[in-house]
């Protein structure tokens, strides 16, 4: 299976995939409401929360992928809005409903998620600037100043792999 079959395999059942998405963090919630415990309902925050980082893993995976082969224009004209949005969708709710059951520093997934986004934060920067920088940068930004700056990134991205890590 290529990259491009699981998106349009995707694509294909997005019904079905509409409602799980949907559905999950309010039946986690209620799962949780049902089964309370102070090592139950960490798990079950952390399995939503997993399904949400890895949905949201996969909406920057798609746009990546789209935006390097046809750019943005590609992404507009041919992109399903309801697979684009879900994926926020379902973080914020998982986030939200999370919050109202537990503080967040008890759910051992969020550690993870906080790490996740200041990686990709720092690697889409990266990737940016990359694909933007020529030569005349040079001539309005000091070489001494780009490269602090380039530092900070990477040290956004270390402070979010050590956040997973440790």
């Amino acid at each position: 299976m290529t990259i491009e079959a699981l998106y349009v395999q995707l694509a294909d059942l997005r019904i079905p995939i509409a409602v799980l998405v949907f559905a999950a963090p309010w039946i986690t919630y209620l799962l949780c409401v049902a089964i309370p415990g102070k090592t139950e309902e960490p798990l079950l925050l952390s399995i939503n929360l997993g399904l949400a980082i890895a949905g949201f893993l996969l909406l920057i995976g798609y746009l990546s992928y789209a935006v390097n082969i046809g750019g943005w224009r590609l992404v507009v004209t041919t992109a399903d809005l309801l697979l684009l949005v879900l994926p926020l969708y379902h973080m914020l709710v998982s986030l939200w409903l999370s919050r109202r059951r537990l503080p967040l520093h008890l759910i051992p997934a969020f550690r993870t998620f906080q790490g996740l986004i200041m990686m990709a934060a720092a690697f889409l920067f990266l990737s940016w600037l990359g694909a933007r920088i020529r030569i005349i940068f040079f001539s309005f930004v000091p070489f001494s100043t780009f490269l602090v700056l380039l530092a900070i990134v990477v040290g956004i991205g270390y402070a979010g792999y050590r956040k997973i890590t440790d």
